[in-house]
């Protein structure tokens, strides 16, 4: 180890990293699964202000330090200090290099590039893979609400930079939504525009850039079929349209933006969306809560506006004795601010949020029923969906976004660039939000949950609104233009200040994380799903949408399994269309939705209601599923996706103990094959183990060693789930 350190070492099991001390960056990077060495020129930085641009070779190295899984380099001149650190951690097969600037004078920072560098190792290819890929539901909206969503081209978030050799290779991009990374004649550019204001003095935190290497698997052999299939086989030609999210969000359709053409996308191996994911959640953190169901407010038949009558009061508590009664956990608030939003509007200097006496009574009701309810809080529209809903504070308009011209009223999300709303990136607008939120609202007690939904734009929010964020005004925290990263940078702080100030609150994402991916995640317990549209059809094709859209978010949005907000049942969010309640086969989709996470979102119907039976169904798969938390907690898919004529499912194994979920939405009985090796179920497990069918409960038990491979029989149109136990 101290040799390591004379010679500018850093190495793990799976990593070997070699420094040039001279230069200050990396010179190798040995992936240890693989055998492969990767030779790096061109890992620098440069730090561009709205003064100077400044490169890595331009400033004095003044400190090199090595400690067992870090390597430290500072550097300084006349106008900047800048601290690098590259940490590998002894279990990780990834590193992250981390940045910091301090700035001797007040200025603008226009991009910070936190390294250039250049690959080389025999057969190596580099491509970009953009995400979270929007393809899917662009055709799910226009397959189940009859009109295409519109985005500008290549308006994806985040980007993976994906090394390929024939045995395996490595990964790399920045740990943020919309970094400006770019790649060039195999040159990386790893870098973002932060378009912030400094202070003389000011220490930067720069985002980080992650490294991570993988080895192929067999499953790579088969890559061509390991997609979903079509969104709009997926919604059927009989399914319930639903709630239209658009239309909820004032547009029926996209704005009018440039569309470029089609293009072929990249898309991850099995094996590297494994190792990418496995690397985000390690980044993460392991969840904090067991298994969570909550009811979502707005789509189940409850008041979407204020409390004006104790007939509408009335009706949302008979709707909590409906969700007590089918176990669930909560229930999302079912208005922004408890339905006083109009009383945010009014709000000016001096004035502090305090709960209604209706939304008061809600709470106390809610919490006699033991049912937690999420505090829903918008960031710079006081009701986004409603007409009446507009910016908080208009006795402050320097806390307005800046836009070209007269600034568009209203809560449209048709030209929401011009819209009217606040700019989270001003600091006293930021400053007085938060403390609305953390003080007046969370501060009243009465909340066990949190959620934030509604856009920077200040519109209702759909899925083409979730792209970078302008605002022209010159007194913000960012430079007059680009307030995106700014924007960002305030809703992830006020999330980390949420989960600091109140640790034990269950922390959820609707928009516009839920559209940014998974760096948008940190200090989060749960995001909604791709989209709010609701399932439909039959409860067998729900449950195939469910897992679809579940492997979608962990296999090519990287997300842990946990981290999706499976989403269950038609929306009655409409007062204007009543769905049918789909009867049958709540068994298959329960039984998709916790396959897929331990946090589920309801629709229900609670003023039309729904059969006893069916709720004690519900009620029912909640409480096994509560007794069987820690396996849910895992998950290893099979390698077949749903819907394409196969029995699909997952294993959630600990070793050689846990369940096995397997899904046959044919009219035909099948059987499926999977063997106890890691790659096919992530078997673990030395020993023998047992295999019996728990559900639906038959006499059939086998037992297996490691290696070995078992067929097991699925009835059409069934769920089954297995128990695995060791056998000693």
């Amino acid at each position: 180890m101290k040799d390591n350190l004379t010679r500018a070492l850093l190495e793990n099991t799976a990593l070997r990293l070699e420094f040039d001390r001279t230069a200050g960056g990396l010179r190798t990077i040995t992936n240890k699964l693989t055998g492969e060495t990767y030779a790096v020129t061109g890992d620098a930085f440069a730090v561009e202000t709205n003064a100077f641009r400044r490169p890595q070779a331009e400033m004095r190295q003044v400190e090199w330090h090595m400690t067992v899984d870090t390597a430290r380099v500072r550097y300084a001149d006349a106008d900047l200090t800048v601290e690098v650190a590259y940490e590998l951690r002894q279990a990780d097969p990834f590193f992250q290099k981390r940045m910091a600037v301090i700035f001797a004078a007040a200025g603008g920072v226009k991009q910070i590039l936190v390294s250039r560098p250049v690959f080389a190792a025999g057969g190596l290819e580099i491509a970009c893979y953009r995400h979270p890929n929007f393809d899917w539901v662009t055709e799910y909206v226009e397959a189940k609400h009859g009109w295409r969503v519109e985005r500008p081209p290549d308006s994806e978030p985040s980007r993976t930079f994906l090394g390929r050799t024939a045995a395996g290779g490595f990964f790399t991009g920045v740990e943020m939504p919309y970094d400006n990374s770019t790649i060039e004649n195999d040159a990386l550019a790893l870098g973002y525009a932060p378009s912030l204001k400094v202070e003389a003095g000011q220490r930067l935190e720069c985002e980080k850039v992650y490294v991570g290497v993988y080895r192929r698997d067999g499953r790579d052999a088969r890559a061509v079929e390991w997609n979903p299939i079509s969104a709009a086989a997926i919604v059927g030609k009989g399914a319930d349209r639903g709630v239209n999210g658009a239309a909820a969000a004032g547009t029926d359709k996209g704005e009018a933006v440039t569309s470029g053409p089609v293009r072929a996308k990249v898309l991850p191996l099995p094996s590297e969306s494994a190792a990418i994911m496995a690397m985000a959640s390690s980044i993460l953190g392991p969840p904090r809560h067991g298994l969570m169901a909550f009811a979502c407010g707005w789509h189940c038949q409850m008041e979407q506006d204020a409390y004006d009558s104790n007939e509408k009061l009335e009706g949302d508590l008979h709707a909590l004795e409906f969700l007590a009664d089918c176990g669930l956990d909560g229930v999302t608030d079912c208005h922004p601010w408890g339905g006083d939003s109009r009383r945010m509007a009014s709000l000016r200097e001096g004035d502090r949020y305090a709960l209604s006496d209706p939304v008061r009574r809600f709470l106390e009701r809610a919490r006699a029923l033991k049912l937690k309810v999420v505090q829903w809080p918008t960031m710079n529209n006081t009701h986004p969906w409603r007409t009446h809903g507009g910016p908080f504070r208009m006795d402050r308009p320097e806390w307005l976004r800046g836009v070209e011209g007269p600034a568009l009223g209203g809560a449209n999300a048709d030209n929401f660039r011009d819209r009217q709303a606040n700019c989270l990136a001003c600091g006293p607008f930021y400053d007085w939000l938060k403390q609305i939120i953390l003080e007046d609202a969370l501060g009243s007690g009465y909340y066990d949950a949190w959620c934030m939904d509604g856009d920077f734009w200040g519109t209702g929010a759909f899925v083409q609104t979730i792209v970078p964020v302008t605002c022209l005004a010159e007194n913000h925290d960012h430079l007059s233009g680009d307030s995106n990263y700014a924007c960002q940078r305030r809703l992830d702080e006020l999330i980390a200040e949420v989960r600091r100030r109140h640790p034990g609150l269950y922390i959820a994402m609707c928009r516009p994380p839920m559209d940014l991916g998974i760096w948008a995640q940190r200090n989060v317990d749960a995001c909604f799903t791709l989209i709010e549209s609701g399932t439909g059809g039959s409860n067998i094709a729900a449950g195939d949408e469910v897992r679809t859209a579940s492997r979608i978010r962990v296999h090519h949005h990287f997300f842990p399994h946990w981290l999706d907000w499976s989403l269950l049942f038609p929306s009655y969010g409409d007062p204007n269309h009543l769905p049918d309640w789909p009867h049958g086969h709540i068994d298959y989709l329960m039984l998709s939705a916790l396959s897929c996470s331990p946090n589920l979102l309801l629709y229900l119907p609670t003023k039309a209601g729904i059969p006893d039976t069916d709720k004690a169904e519900i009620r029912k798969w909640l409480a096994w599923g509560r007794k069987n938390t820690g396996y849910l907690l895992v998950r290893h898919d099979l390698f077949d996706w749903p819907g394409k004529g196969r029995v699909d499912g997952s294993a959630h194994l600990i070793g050689a103990r846990g369940l096995i979920f397997l899904f046959n939405p044919t009219p035909q009985d099948q059987s499926v094959t999977f063997a106890l090796t890691p790659e096919s179920i992530g078997f673990s497990g030395t020993s023998a183990a047992g295999i019996r069918q728990e559900y639906p409960m038959i006499e059939r038990r086998e037992t297996h060693r490691s290696g070995e491979t078992v067929c097991w029989p699925v009835p059409a149109g069934a769920a089954v789930v297995l128990r695995m136990e060791r056998v000693t």
